[in-house]
Formats: C-alpha cells, sequence, structure tokens
C-alpha cells in the first residue's frame, strides 16, 4: 500500500491512537527533516543501545562484504555463533558495551555490509488497521503503514522530506522489512 493513497488525516488520526505504544517514536510525515547519519558528531546511540539481529541473509552479506568469517562479528559461545529461536537468530557482536564493529570515529568498520536493522535504522513501519489502530498485517485490508523514526536518533538535521521523498522512503523501508536489498543508501540520500 502507498502511504500517498492513506491520507495525511487518516495517518494523524490512527498515529494519535496508537503514539503511546511507540513512546521512543515520532510519525514520519512530508515537511518533516530527513535523516542525515552524523556520525563525526554522534555518541552513536544506535551502535551503542541496541542489539542488532541479524539473518541468514544479513550474515551471507557481510561475510562477503567484509571477508570475516561469521564468528568474527557475530555473538558466539565457544567460538561458535549463537542461533537464538528468533525470526532473525543471530547478534551481531559487542564488546565493551557498543557493536565490536564500531569504530573510533563513530563509523562502522563495516559499512557496506551492515545487516538490515542497520540499514533500516532511525525508521521503521509499523502496519496499523486503520480502523482499531491495532497491528495488522501489510496484506489485509484497511492496514494503514506508519512510519516510524527513532526520537533519540540526533541526524533528523536533513533538507525538509517532500511528499514525493517522504513516498520513496516508505517504500524503501517497506523493503527493507520485508527482507530485499535496498538499491539506497538512506543516510546518503537525496530528498
Amino acid at each position: 500500500m502507498d502511504r500517498g493513497s492513506q491520507g495525511g488525516d487518516a495517518l494523524l488520526r490512527v498515529w494519535r491512537a496508537v503514539a503511546a505504544r511507540y513512546p521512543s517514536y515520532d510519525l514520519v510525515l512530508p515537511g518533516e527533516n530527513s535523516f542525515i547519519c552524523c556520525a563525526a558528531t554522534c555518541n552513536a546511540w544506535c551502535c551503542r543501545a541496541l542489539s542488532v539481529p541479524l539473518g541468514d541473509a544479513d550474515v551471507q552479506r557481510m561475510e562477503g562484504a567484509s571477508g570475516l568469517a561469521p564468528a568474527r562479528f557475530l555473538e558466539c559461545e565457544d567460538g561458535e555463533p549463537i542461533a537464538l529461536p528468533l525470526a532473525d537468530p543471530y547478534l551481531l557482536a559487542r564488546r565493551d558495551g557498543a557493536c565490536a564493529l564500531l569504530e573510533a570515529g563513530g563509523t562502522c568498520s563495516q559499512y557496506a555490509g551492515r545487516p538490515a536493522a542497520c540499514r533500516l535504522y532511525p525508521y521503521q513501519v509499523a502496519w496499523l488497521d486503520g480502523k482499531t489502530g491495532n497491528p495488522s498485517g501489510r496484506d489485509r485490508a484497511g492496514a494503514i503503514a506508519l512510519l516510524l523514526r527513532h526520537r533519540e536518533c540526533p541526524g533528523f538535521t536533513g533538507p525538509r522530506l517532500s511528499e514525493e521523498g517522504q513516498a520513496g522512503l516508505l517504500a524503501e523501508m517497506l523493503r527493507l522489512q520485508s527482507g530485499a536489498e535496498s538499491t539506497r543508501d538512506w543516510s546518503e540520500r537525496e530528498t
């Protein structure tokens, strides 16, 4: 479903009904500032506070892009990657309270192969029933996609999003959340 067909009033109505469920997020609408990663001036909050899940495709992409064995970038036990009973069963390794791949300057040492969760951050899409505001599946009748941004991220300093820019961002986030490969890098995008 494309966001332009949903109407701003419907999005705001649903968001107001569910905003308390997402206390760390804000709704992204046209006219709001776009995201530009400010790793050099940011405390890399996302790389310090969050545990990053990886699926098999993420592991393969990182292994191929970095040349590192998975045991070098995944949480391990006795030298073997730990597979948790989750949809994305692996976690990026952490050291000293941060992602093990975070460089001293706050940038990612494996940026080209980073996992989908890192490519998505600071955004996510929540699918909600347009009438009830309850979580919904993407393919359900009346489902509304809300593009959300993580409130703690200081990178929302870019140019204001146009309607087309916001719709394109939503489409890209939907692609990433569905597991499809991204063709754009939103930290370096043009709006």
